[in-house]
């Protein structure tokens, strides 16, 4: 078979999502999540605790638009490190009003990155900002009527001042606020 003719395994896997969400509830309407909670991240070989916040609301069918918000914090290399990001784009949500809730998303936005060290009182520091793209996951799993405990996974990529990339993983767990639809 001709290489160009067979399917991709991602375009497979965006096919699958499409088809299941439109079957399953053709037009259902999710509402709008607000989640906060705690996030780890992994970016080249350094781990940094923080906090994730992000809004997914409705825009047609599966489709959904995403805001993420994140900031860690951590110590690499005799530095203390800390990020921030803001990213925003689409993605897909799949399930039950009011129930289990499943979604995809690709987001791109800026990354705020500062290394700084303390010496005797003065704190001497850089910092850089660059563009970033985020692509993850992730299931919301109802606890209540207008609540639900939510995991999510995330992998970022980003350009680094000296024409390098940075990459990494992060993942987030905490709790979201379901407004609008919700049976």
């Amino acid at each position: 078979m001709d290489r160009d003719l067979r399917p991709s395994l991602p375009g497979l896997v965006l096919l699958a999502f499409v088809l299941s969400g439109a079957s399953a509830r053709a037009g259902e309407r999710l509402g709008t999540d607000l989640f906060a909670g705690y996030s780890f991240a992994r970016v080249n070989e350094l781990g940094r605790h923080g906090g994730n916040a992000w809004i997914g609301f409705d825009l047609v069918g599966p489709f959904a638009g995403f805001v993420d918000a994140s900031a860690h914090w951590g110590q690499g290399t005799g530095l203390d490190r800390s990020d921030v990001t803001l990213m925003a784009g689409p993605g897909m949500r799949f399930g039950k009003r009011g129930g289990t809730v499943f979604f995809v998303r690709a987001l791109a936005g800026v990354l705020r990155e500062r290394a700084s060290i303390g010496v005797l009182d003065v704190d001497i520091g850089e910092s850089s900002n660059r563009l970033g793209a985020m692509g993850g996951g992730g299931v919301e799993l109802r606890i209540a009527k207008r609540w639900a405990a939510c995991l999510t996974g995330d992998y970022l990529w980003n350009n680094a001042k000296d024409g390098g990339k940075k990459s990494g993983f992060r993942a987030s767990a905490g709790i979201v606020r379901r407004f609008g639809v919700v049976e």
